[in-house]
């Protein structure tokens, strides 16, 4: 079997975008945690650390801005500022051939700065991250980090005072998906954030009926990802947005994404279009016509159910699914045709079933569905019992005041 330094080694060799810290830089480090930073100010620095209790850590922060963005000028010049007044209040500044190396009180800052060379419009936060978290591999890998978990976040995060405790727990996994909390003080925007939030747990939730093992909600500024697993699914994807997605997505089919309650990621509700979709630009959209807010049909979620159950029941029954839509959409009966004829075992077909049928296929079945079954609005969900059994325990905004 391959050793963790060796598959982390074979990785950054071959796929890595790690930086490179000299020789002659003390590394000496307990955890690490990597951000992406476009367009903040050296605030987001102060917050995210304010009540985190550590011993001494390290934070890869790539300072980053798409091309072809009409805000890519302004981000640039925001950046710039971070950059200068972090050097300013860091108690010592190493520059670097890639940025700077800050010391702070209790915790360090590789500040990778790309500011000057504006990353593809296509490739964004997903390259920003990929870049933090191979560097932070590397530390790993070189024993200059001995926490063996490369802690992931983003800008507009409180980090928790247990933070970097979470992994000393006996869990066997590849991953954790931290548990977050949207704050404001603004009514307005927690109502708007409440609406998105419980698309979130509703969809979640929906997983969990159907009965796959992606049921997590994929946040990057809420992620713990064992350096091994890490490597082995050759990292971030390089995407505009929804590389947590799709690294969940890989991670879930090597090993456990553990859900704990504790602790709790505390992240700002804020507009944002920093990435083409997901939060901020969601928030957006509500904000011009939350009453317009659609959300899955439950039925959707029945018949995909219904379906995987089938599809999981073929190495016994040898019966096809029964859904022709989906069987037509994915071929199934070419996809069984082929599998089937590599597998031997009952165990090993469950097996098949699980990676084929993953988190961005049912996702594209999901939208597929909507044919037959259109969103909804929340109104008109409440009338439905099957929604009512799915989001039994969930908080519906607005209902009930």
């Amino acid at each position: 079997m391959p050793t963790k330094q060796s598959i982390s080694t074979k990785y950054l060799n071959k796929y890595g975008h790690a930086g490179h810290l000299p020789s002659n830089v003390q590394k000496n480090w307990q955890s690490v945690v990597i951000v992406p930073i476009c367009g903040e100010s050296v605030a987001c620095i102060e917050h995210l650390t304010s009540v985190v209790n550590s011993p001494r850590y390290l934070i890869v922060a790539c300072v980053n801005r798409p091309s072809n963005h009409p805000k890519s000028t302004q981000w640039r010049s925001l950046n710039s500022k971070l950059i200068t007044q972090l050097q300013n209040q860091a108690l010592k500044v190493i520059t670097l051939d890639n940025g700077y190396l800050l010391s702070y009180h209790g915790f360090d800052i590789w500040l990778l700065d790309f500011n000057g060379q504006a990353f593809h419009h296509n490739q964004g936060v997903g390259l920003a991250r990929k870049i933090a978290a191979d560097s932070a591999l590397k530390l790993i890998s070189d024993g200059a980090v001995r926490n063996p978990w490369i802690f992931s976040t983003d800008a507009d995060v409180q980090l928790p005072v247990n933070y970097f405790e979470v992994t000393d727990a006996s869990v066997d996994c590849v991953a954790f998906s931290l548990a977050f909390k949207h704050e404001s003080k603004s009514d307005e925007l927690l109502y708007w954030q409440a609406l998105y939030d419980f698309k979130l747990y509703y969809y979640q939730q929906a997983m969990q009926y159907i009965g796959t093992v992606y049921d997590y909600i994929p946040l990057g500024s809420c992620l713990v990802i064992g350096a091994d697993a890490y490597a082995k699914v050759r990292g971030f994807p390089i995407r505009s947005g929804g590389e947590d997605f799709y690294l969940l997505n890989k991670l879930a089919k090597i090993g456990t994404i553990a859900q704990p309650e504790a602790p709790i990621i505390k992240i700002k509700a804020r507009l944002s279009q920093r990435v083409p979709f997901g939060t901020g630009p969601a928030l957006l959209k509500i904000k011009d016509k939350p009453e317009a807010v659609g959300y899955y049909h439950p039925r959707i979620f029945a018949e995909i159910k219904q379906w995987y159950q089938q599809l999981k029941d073929y190495f016994r029954h040898q019966k096809y699914p029964d859904n022709s839509l989906i069987n037509s959409m994915w071929q199934i009966e070419h996809i069984i045709h082929q599998a089937i004829q590599q597998t031997k075992t009952a165990d090993r077909w469950q097996q098949f079933v699980l990676e084929w049928f993953d988190a961005f296929k049912i996702l594209k079945t999901v939208h597929a569905l909507e044919t037959e079954f259109p969103r909804l609005g929340l109104n008109e969900l409440k009338e439905l019992q099957l929604f009512c059994e799915l989001t039994e325990g969930l908080v519906i905004p607005g209902w009930g005041e």
